[in-house]
């Protein structure tokens, strides 16, 4: 179209479908991420766990289980040969406190026997001593002892007092013989036939046989009044200290094989303790021969934040220090691709993802693994290495796709001529964080999978430029150039923009509806044909030029008509759109 201000861009408003989308740069990354990280542990808190001592080199394509990294296990080496060498005395002496734990048991069996026969010698005295047995003793001693007053006795004591009784009586027989020999020897003497001194020696047989009765009658009385008491009174007493002894063997053997048992499960617990710190160990000096978890090709872990000095990633080099749960390598499946853009907020909430639900197939067949009787199958259950292993078999069946996301169009700058289909597949809940340099500003990281098998040459890293798709209008709308705008966002959907008519830029009020990265649609304002200026400013310049130069020579402000402009075509008359 011809003008007689050759600076201006015109355009004729029409009407058209409007393609509502979001054009926003980001970067390809895989969909499947295998993040190789040091998992050999430290000898304490903030200190390094080991030092790299060969690394593969960085891009290189690699399979899965083929090596990528070595880590130093020099000191690992020597703690696993002290370790040895613990858990040596550790099984030596668990050895120990088994044997000792059976010769314990077997001294506590000849203890109680020692004790119990004690106990019979002593029952069996108190029996010879009473002549009257009770069985068992043991149970019944305290009746026994306590009921002896009216029981006859027909025991070792019995015979002792029968004997002292017999020889008592005897004695009293011969008394009485003596008696009646001592008066026949008086008479005797008075009557001649017998002399004084024969008499004399009757009458001391008699006086001794009184002795004699006498002191038979003491030892009876010793015996029934002390010795009976004092014997009694010791046999019961050594039952008694007997049946204690007895019973305290028992419980000094009870006492004892507890202890023996708690050192002897001591020393197992060591022992134990020792072997597991032995495998924990090894399974170190494992983690120091690293192998790529799935095909793929080797990418050294960056941090994001490193740049701005929040980092904590390390150099990844021969010779290097790493930390235990550093992020070493980045293993991408190079055979799904991705985008990782970041989506400003006033565009976010036009923005969806794929509605992803858990199917609960990994905690479903955990759970099957669980109940399996073998403990073989219980343990490798509950290990961590088995659960990422139960992950890797069903990630793809681990959640279901409810509702797909928006379709999106993907542009690479090292492919431009390729086009790559794909759809939204996640959009964060919270912003990332704030860039220093726009700390300001808004932005919500968003995943863009490239559909399709053909993502041949693609690699991490590389820019792309993703184009989603959030409304694919089925009706023409009127339409006019984002650039034929004038105004800024926070005046809302009411804006200005200027329109030739008749050789003359008029400004008029318009009111816009939806809008992509070019054209916005006009609800109000405008109608099919009319000619609108694409380059406004350079009217708005004009027109503050124009105000300055009356100022300047009235002394004012120029009074103007606001919103027009006269202009005229080549030909002397008003150009017309076409």
């Amino acid at each position: 179209m011809k003008t007689a201000r050759p600076d201006f861009i015109l355009h004729t408003v029409e009407s058209e479908l409007l393609p509502v989308t979001v054009v926003e740069r980001g970067t390809l990354e895989s969909a499947d991420n295998r993040e190789v990280v040091c998992k050999v542990k430290a000898g304490s808190r903030g200190t390094f766990a080991s030092s790299i001592k060969w690394v593969i080199d960085d891009g290189t394509l690699v399979t899965k289980g083929q090596p990528i990294i070595d880590l130093d296990d020099s000191a690992l080496r020597d703690q696993e040969q002290q370790q040895l060498i613990t858990v040596a005395k550790a099984q030596s002496a668990w050895i120990k406190a088994k044997e000792e734990y059976e010769i314990q048991l077997k001294v506590n069996l000849s203890d109680i026997a020692a004790k119990k026969a004690a106990l019979e010698v002593a029952e069996l005295d108190l029996d010879k001593f009473l002549g009257i047995e009770v069985t068992p003793k043991s149970t019944a001693l305290g009746a026994l002892l306590s009921s002896m007053a009216g029981v006859e006795e027909k025991g070792e004591f019995r015979m002792r007092l029968d004997d002292t009784n017999a020889q008592l009586k005897l004695a009293d027989s011969e008394l009485e013989a003596y008696k009646d020999r001592s008066e026949w020897a008086s008479r005797s003497v008075r009557s001649g036939y017998l002399t004084p001194s024969q008499s004399k020696v009757e009458q001391t047989k008699y006086f001794s046989q009184i002795d004699k009765v006498e002191k038979l009658r003491k030892e009876k009385f010793a015996l029934e009044n002390y010795t009976r008491p004092r014997e009694f009174t010791d046999l019961q007493s050594k039952v008694k200290v007997a049946f204690a002894g007895s019973e305290q063997a028992v419980l000094q053997a009870h006492a004892k094989k507890i202890q023996s048992e708690s050192e002897t499960s001591t020393a197992n617990s060591v022992y134990q303790q020792e072997l597991d710190k032995l495998d924990e160990l090894r399974e170190q000096l494992r983690q120091c021969k690293i192998v790529a978890p799935q095909s793929g090709m080797v990418v050294y872990y960056k941090d994001p934040n490193s740049r701005f000095g929040g980092g904590s990633g390390g150099l990844i080099a021969v010779g290097e220090q790493v930390k235990e749960g550093q992020k070493l390598i980045r293993i991408p499946d190079l055979t799904r691709m991705q985008v990782s853009a970041k989506i400003h907020e006033a565009l976010v909430s036009r923005i969806r993802g794929d509605d992803r639900q858990a199917t609960g197939v990994v905690e479903a067949t955990r759970a099957a693994m669980l109940l399996n009787t073998s403990g073989f199958a219980r343990l490798f259950s509950q290990s961590e290495w088995a659960l990422d292993q139960v992950r890797d078999k069903l990630r793809e069946q681990e959640y279901r796709i409810a509702t797909q996301g928006q379709l999106a169009i993907i542009r690479v700058d090292s492919f431009p001529d390729r086009v790559f289909s794909g759809r939204v597949r996640t959009v964060a809940a919270v912003a990332a964080q704030a860039d220093w340099s726009s700390s300001d500003v808004k932005l919500f990281p968003t995943i863009v999978s490239i559909e399709g098998t053909d993502v041949f040459g693609l690699k991490p890293d590389m820019s792309a430029e993703v184009t989603i798709l959030v409304d694919n209008q089925k009706e023409k709308v009127l339409t006019v150039p984002i650039q034929a705008i004038v105004g800024t966002a926070e005046q809302g959907p009411v804006r200005k923009v200027y329109v030739l008519e008749d050789g003359l830029a008029l400004e008029r009020e318009i009111r816009l509806g939806t809008a992509n990265e070019k054209k916005a649609e006009v609800k109000e304002g405008l109608s099919e044909g009319d000619v609108v200026i694409l380059n406004p400013k350079t009217i708005l310049g004009d027109k503050a030029k124009g105000v300055r130069e009356e100022g300047e020579s009235t002394g004012r402000s120029a009074n103007k008509q606001p919103g027009q402009w006269k202009g005229k075509s080549a030909g002397g008359g008003s150009p017309k759109a076409k």
